[in-house]
């Protein structure tokens, strides 16, 4: 499926998408992904594929002395609607294609990819572009609010540019974070809950 054709569906979906009906708990859910993936209290943060901000209010709680988070997605609409949402000195939003992040080597100390992997034209690419803007020791964290299978099966009864988009169960992407040159990787993966966490290796 073409990008511009992603592009164009979540452009259009952005206004209305903070009223979408949402899945059981995903509040308390995005809070224990945040408390998961911010351990060790990191500074410079870049959440990619960001939407409108779902991962932000309970970030900025959880990471109070933070230096900055950079909010990333495709959508200009969902930037829009992300800094409606929030405005923080703290926080910057960039328009950009999460394969090609405007982003020099060893920027961030902690990357988070909640609820884009599956959206992503080359995950095996993502991977590697996310490990490159980490420095060594940085986390790079995937979260979802649901298992591959209940997401896929969710994707597949949709019409329009995501019904193939498809996440590979939590073990499979742990492997492939291997290959790609992370260490330190933990990997779950539950009805209504997935999360993996991975680590640069150390200088």
């Amino acid at each position: 499926m073409p990008e511009s054709d992603k592009k164009r569906y979540f452009n259009g979906l952005a206004a209305d998408w903070d009223n979408l009906p949402r899945m059981d708990g995903s509040d308390e859910k995005v809070r224990r992904y945040v408390a998961q993936s911010a351990a060790g209290a990191p500074s410079r943060i870049l959440d990619v594929g960001c939407g409108t901000g779902i991962l932000l209010a309970a970030l900025l709680e959880r990471l109070p002395e933070v230096e900055c988070v950079v909010e990333v997605d495709f959508a200009i609409e969902m930037l829009r609607q992300n800094a409606y949402n929030l405005s923080d000195r703290r926080v910057s939003r960039v328009c950009a294609d999460a394969l090609r992040l405007p982003a020099a080597s060893g920027s961030f100390d902690l990357v988070l990819c909640f609820g884009i992997l599956p959206h992503l034209s080359d995950g095996a690419a993502a991977l590697a572009e996310f490990l490159r803007v980490l420095q060594p020791g940085g986390a790079l964290t995937v979260g979802h609010l649901a298992g591959s299978k209940e997401l896929n099966a969710f994707h597949g009864s949709l019409d329009g540019p995501v019904s193939k988009d498809v996440l590979l169960p939590s073990d499979e992407l742990a492997r492939a974070l291997g290959k790609a040159g992370a260490v330190r990787i933990h990997a779950e993966e539950d009805p209504g809950w997935y999360f993996v966490r991975a680590e640069k290796p150390a200088a």
